[in-house]
């Protein structure tokens, strides 16, 4: 279980961002954060990774506080896919995500040890005839599973993606989603992504976290958080919501 008490966070010199913020993450489900530009999505995120420590309030891991916790303690539950990775470009696939192992390692080891997990991964994604192959020389789609690759390394209980589309052409950005419902599907792992396009998060997630001005605007499943009235009030665009037999979508004009 994963949830957020009475959470609050400032910048240094601003008014603060979130204050007195509680949430209890669904598990073995998608959940989608969506918000405008500056609304504290990012903020949120990170508290919930132990990017950042808040102010006051706690973030509970199987009721256990994340500060608590040890890094690889916390590793081996929470895997996070970052928007940015040019850290990594000059490795290879296979070593890349052979790093997704290394909470799993004795602390006497300094480089990423073998596992069978890797290899089945690599085989999973797609990724083996590219093992050893240089990540920078991937496509976007490609990278993407790379990192996938790598975070589920970790075995991870939750896996965080940031804005996990932002940087793939349609056809990608649909079959990364995919991925990420199967594996939700076939592994009852729980997801949790920042997402801007309001159609995605209506057609890929289960749960969804509306969020602006540091606050859970509202918050359940993604077709009754995501209305048109709501949209219109905290994006500032004017937008109707259609039916189809695939689900609803949203029509901007």
């Amino acid at each position: 279980m994963l949830q957020a008490k009475d959470l609050s966070y400032q910048y240094s010199a601003s008014a603060p961002l979130i204050t007195k913020l509680s949430l209890t993450i669904p598990d073995h489900q998608i959940t989608s954060i969506v918000g405008p530009n500056g609304s504290g999505k990012s903020t949120l995120f990170k508290l919930l990774t132990r990017a950042i420590q808040p102010m006051t309030g706690k973030v509970l891991l199987n009721n256990h506080d994340i500060w608590q916790l040890t890094g690889k303690e916390v590793a081996k539950q929470i895997a996070v896919v970052h928007q940015h990775h040019d850290l990594y470009d000059d490795l290879t696939v296979a070593d890349l995500v052979q790093f997704g192992h290394l909470p799993y390692q004795s602390l006497l080891s300094d480089l990423p040890e073998e596992n069978h997990n890797t290899e089945l991964l690599l085989n999973r994604f797609g990724l083996t005839s590219l093992k050893d192959s240089y990540v920078r020389s991937l496509s976007g789609g490609q990278q993407q599973r790379v990192w996938l690759a790598l975070a589920l390394n970790q075995q991870p209980a939750y896996l965080f993606l940031d804005e996990p589309t932002t940087y793939l052409d349609l056809h990608y950005q649909i079959e990364f989603l995919k991925l990420l419902h199967q594996l939700n599907a076939d592994e009852h792992l729980t997801i949790i992504m920042i997402i801007h396009d309001l159609n995605q998060a209506l057609q890929y997630s289960d749960y969804c976290l509306f969020f602006n001005h540091g606050k859970i605007i509202a918050e359940g499943k993604p077709e009754e958080v995501l209305t048109p009235k709501r949209i219109e009030e905290h994006f500032k665009v004017n937008c109707k919501k259609i039916q189809t037999t695939d689900g609803p979508i949203l029509y901007q004009y």
